[in-house]
């Protein structure tokens, strides 16, 4: 991927992440199936997304309220940017079509590492 890209992505995410609200939450949600159908293509972030989802979820449910909400609000919107057809690298490209998607979730992984550990540790005595 171009450094360019690279950086119209952090953008992207910067400010989706930023501008995400509970409504949005909602939203996000609802298109469950969406989300996993797409989810399919993110290659090695699939585990992550999996993960990562059902962090989601448990937050969303209430089962799970010690995450902050920047980590929810970047799950959130990288779920958000996976469904959109408007992306930095367009979906319908074969082959790299995927690839600024799978860039947000692993920008969410490295940058939430320890919140996602926390949560793992969480789910493994719930």
């Amino acid at each position: 991927m171009e450094k360019k890209d690279q950086e119209r992505i952090s953008e992207t995410f910067q400010q989706g992440t930023s501008n995400f609200t509970e409504a949005d939450l909602a939203k996000v949600m609802k298109d469950e199936e969406t989300a996993q159908k797409k989810a399919s293509k993110l290659g090695e972030q699939f585990k992550n997304f999996i993960l990562l989802w059902d962090l989601l979820k448990d937050y969303y449910k209430g089962n799970y309220k010690t995450a902050p909400w920047k980590l929810i609000a970047s799950i959130g919107f990288a779920v958000v940017y996976l469904v959109s057809p408007l992306d930095v690298i367009p979906d319908i490209l074969p082959v790299v079509g995927f690839v600024d998607d799978t860039a947000v979730f692993a920008m969410v992984v490295a940058a939430f590492q320890a919140d996602i550990n926390a949560y793992k540790e969480w789910k493994k005595n719930h």
